[in-house]
């Protein structure tokens, strides 16, 4: 069934509070009081949903990479954030593109009934082998046969169950918002190594583990020319480090997708690499057989210097915490003039 309405959405906060009411104009998707939208997802799992586990999950360009495509009455949504999600909404199969109203009774896509669509989200590792739910176009803009814009909304539950997965999406092909770059200069009360525990000339690798860390084994060591090999690589966005020495240790420290080199500043809340949000960037620090699952950390460039596109010089602080410990490994690294 199709049924055209006002176009109404939710636009969920990070705390799952804040709802705001929203309208169209003629050209599209618009926000509260008329005024442009930015794209936006929001999900709302109830207690005991399966996909977003209970959470509440909220999104716009400056936080995650979106990706919207349309054919026909099939609309495939991406978002690449902190967490990874896929969503398919398909029209009933009478319709040559998507049009606005609600389409219920729907079943998991893409094995749903073609006279009456499906729709399926998913992501995290978690997807329902059965579905029922619906879905509701409040806006939709195509200009010379290309989608634009959509203002969507939908439910979805899993396995006959009660529990919901309600989520919003708001999206304009218009929509400029970019994440923010680095902090330049990095925040005040970062880690360091104390004055003195670091070699006063040359380049150098510095590890100090806390007790309890997984990876440095609550460890201080540090790696020179003189006792270790230590090589550095820098493409676009990425950095590489190796050590081998008495122990051997890889790094990868990537930049948010944005820059196309590395960039002084502070890179913060960062997840695992190559798990990472493309728009904050990621770390891992691994060696001796052991590595993180998940890490949460962060690193920050102090300096660092390119001659004709190539990296010469470099000073990175960086501090990674393995799967939720408090424990961290902490590192400075040293390398060029």
């Amino acid at each position: 069934m199709r049924f055209a309405g006002p176009l109404r959405c939710v636009l969920f906060s990070l705390a799952g509070a804040a709802a705001a009411a929203c309208g169209a104009d003629k050209s599209g998707i618009t926000g509260p009081a008329g005024h442009p939208s930015p794209n936006i997802v929001g999900l709302q799992s109830d207690v005991g949903d399966y996909i977003g586990g209970g959470q509440t999950y909220h999104y716009t360009q400056a936080d995650a990479v979106f990706a919207v495509t349309a054919s026909g009455g099939h609309l495939a949504v991406t978002i690449r954030g902190d967490q990874s999600w896929y969503g398919d909404f398909q029209a009933p199969s009478a319709l040559s593109q998507l049009q606005p109203g609600t389409y219920g009774d729907l079943q998991r896509y893409p094995f749903h009934d073609p006279a009456k669509g499906g729709l399926s989200w998913y992501g995290e590792g978690r997807g329902c082998n059965t579905l029922s739910g619906w879905f509701t176009i409040d806006s939709v803009r195509y200009v010379d046969g290309n989608l634009t814009a959509i203002g969507l909304r939908f439910e979805q539950h899993c396995e006959g169950g009660t529990t919901a997965l309600h989520g919003t999406i708001i999206w304009r092909s218009d929509d400029t918002t970019a994440p923010p770059g680095p902090v330049d200069p990095a925040p005040a009360g970062l880690w360091r190594p104390a004055a003195g525990s670091t070699p006063s000339a040359g380049s150098y690798v510095y590890l100090n583990s806390d007790p309890g860390d997984y990876i440095g084994l609550g460890q201080t060591n540090s790696y020179t020319p003189t006792n270790s090999t230590i090589a550095v690589a820098a493409n676009g966005g990425h950095l590489s480090v190796t050590v081998n020495g008495v122990q051997g240790w890889t790094g990868d420290f990537q930049a948010m997708n944005t820059l196309s080199q590395l960039q002084p500043g502070y890179y913060g809340d960062l997840r695992r690499y190559p798990f990472q949000n493309p728009v904050k960037g990621g770390l891992d620090w691994s060696g001796e057989g052991r590595g993180c699952n998940t890490l949460l950390g962060w690193f920050a460039i102090d300096r660092v210097t390119y001659a004709n596109g190539s990296l010469t010089a470099l000073d990175l602080r960086f501090e990674q915490h393995c799967d939720g410990q408090t424990p961290a490994l902490h590192g400075a690294i040293h390398w060029g003039g």
